[in-house]
């Protein structure tokens, strides 16, 4: 880690001053641009390896494990969601083949009922055609 504290950067209200960084080469830290430089050349800055592994374990593991508790609560929430939702559309796919199954039968029934009211209308054009080959003989 390079000593960056974050509880600085953390509250309300510090987002104006610049983040500092380390400069590789000497691992001190530096100002970038000129903003906030407290740590520039001072001894504050961590500058041996282990002076930096020892400001890691400085961070806050509780906050994390907040964050991930947070975030595998969210992750349940929507994983009960995105099952409700694949029941529902599983439920609106099963009634969209009930209701296609129907228009189906229902096509089928118009079809043959136009067949049929064809058959009879042709029945009663012949029946006309026999009423008047025998009307005018009588």
């Amino acid at each position: 880690m390079t000593g960056f504290d974050e509880t600085r950067y953390d509250r309300a209200g510090d987002w104006g001053v610049s983040i500092p960084h380390v400069n590789p080469a000497t691992r001190t830290r530096a100002a970038k641009g000129g903003g906030d430089a407290r740590y520039v050349g001072t001894s504050a800055a961590p500058t041996s390896d282990a002076a930096i592994r020892s400001t890691s374990s400085v961070y806050d593991w509780d906050r994390l494990e907040r964050a991930v508790s947070a975030l595998a609560a969210q992750h349940e929430v929507l994983r009960k969601e995105a099952r409700a939702l694949r029941d529902d559309l599983g439920e609106r796919n099963r009634r969209i083949r009930v209701l296609e199954a129907q228009l189906l039968e229902a096509n089928q029934r118009r079809q043959d009922t136009c067949k049929r009211v064809d058959e009879l209308i042709a029945q009663l054009d012949q029946l006309d055609a026999q009423l008047a080959t025998t009307e005018p003989s009588e």
